[in-house]
């Protein structure tokens, strides 16, 4: 069902969404866990009853919805996958800080077709403390956010880390330049 279904399931458990949005602290029970994964498996994107985000992991799908829609495509290419806890550093600070800011979760849900792609594994570090305790984490990654037409073809780049406002910025840019040359070859 595509963002309508991540709607329709975001409609249906929206007082257990506003009260761990509310508390972050609450529990995570059984019916918890299974309201997020649900949420995440259409969605694509770890989280996903944070931001609200629908995610497109077919290139083709996206290209489909940006012309039917007329609007530009914004696909992040990353280290790991969106869906995962430990994707790459860049993409996990997108997760939580960038995608879930209000402003920002609505320009792209209102005004992007969002794909977003795995470019390979993301690097992860063990550290073993020779007690049977190990400690992984994966390290820095680098990802991009690439504007594309509904051809697929790029029209914008954002590489690396942005802050709301700044991202806001060139998004808004981005999407004057996909009009500019909507129509054009």
């Amino acid at each position: 069902m595509g963002p309508a279904g991540l709607e329709a399931l975001i409609s249906q458990y929206a007082s257990e969404i506003k009260r761990h949005v509310a508390d972050p602290t609450a529990s995570a029970d059984a019916q918890w866990q299974r309201i997020t994964q649900a949420l995440d498996t259409v969605a694509q994107q770890k989280n996903s009853y944070i931001s609200g985000l629908y995610w497109h992991t077919d290139l083709e799908g996206a290209k489909k919805a940006s012309a039917e829609t007329g609007k530009p495509i914004l696909s992040l290419r990353l280290l790991g996958k969106l869906t995962d806890e430990f994707s790459c550093a860049n993409s996990r600070f997108f997760r939580t800080v960038l995608y879930p800011n209000a402003e920002v979760s609505a320009m792209l849900r209102e005004h992007f077709v969002l794909h977003w792609q795995s470019v390979r594994p993301v690097p992860v570090i063990t550290i073993d403390f020779g007690d049977g305790r190990k400690l992984e984490r994966t390290l820095t990654g680098n990802s991009i956010h690439y504007v594309l037409d509904s051809q697929g073809r790029p029209i914008e780049a954002f590489p690396g880390l942005y802050g709301p406002k700044a991202f806001l910025q060139g998004l808004a840019n981005a999407e004057t330049l996909f009009r500019t040359l909507a129509g054009k070859n």
